[in-house]
């Protein structure tokens, strides 16, 4: 992993793909990433989260999570991703009593995860506390998947919806262009670079 961050001169790493939290390594990654100075956030469903591992995290130097909430309403989310979010919820507020910088995003998808929804996970969030960073991303259409991209005025309405219970909300959408440097480290770390 240092042959491959350092040269970089990397100053924030997301740990996201998959669930890094199911990751055996991930705290040892976190420890070792804190060590060398870069700033790390964890993008996850929140569903393998508890007390413990939390606690684990955020002594081995973790600044950040980012929870993907699915869905608010179960059947939604169960629809989605196979499981109940009853776990993701209860973990979020776990989250947030930690010492760790807390924020959500959400996949926009019209027919599954509306602008209804939407302000339903804006409201969950609101009730833990207004000021938590929001994103809603605009879904990207994969094969065999039969959903289709929102728009840009229904990302746009569901930014408004959600707004009127949180204080920071953004979106991202495909058109967007990127600020910064992108690099996606994990094929290389696979090869043992």
């Amino acid at each position: 992993m240092q042959k491959v961050i350092e040269p970089l001169g990397v100053r924030r790493v997301v740990l996201g793909g998959g669930e890094p939290t199911i990751d055996e390594e991930i705290v040892d990654i976190v420890r070792w990433l804190n060590s060398v100075g870069v700033r790390t956030i964890l993008l996850t469903n929140g569903y393998a989260l508890d007390k413990d591992r939390v606690g684990e995290l955020e002594a081995n130097g973790l600044d950040e999570v980012c929870v993907s909430i699915k869905a608010f309403t179960d059947t939604i989310h169960a629809k989605y991703t196979g499981k109940s979010n009853e776990n993701v919820l209860k973990n979020f507020k776990l989250l947030y009593k930690s010492g760790v910088q807390l924020r959500a995003e959400s996949v926009l998808i019209p027919g599954l995860v509306g602008t209804v929804e939407i302000k339903s996970i804006a409201r969950f969030i609101a009730s833990v506390d207004s000021t938590i960073p929001y994103r809603i991303d605009g879904y990207t259409p994969v094969p065999e998947a039969s959903w289709r991209q929102p728009s840009k005025e229904e990302i746009s309405k569901a930014v408004r919806a959600a707004g009127k219970y949180l204080e920071n909300v953004s979106c991202i959408y495909s058109e967007m262009e990127l600020r910064g440097n992108v690099y996606n480290v994990y094929p290389l770390l696979q090869k043992g670079h």
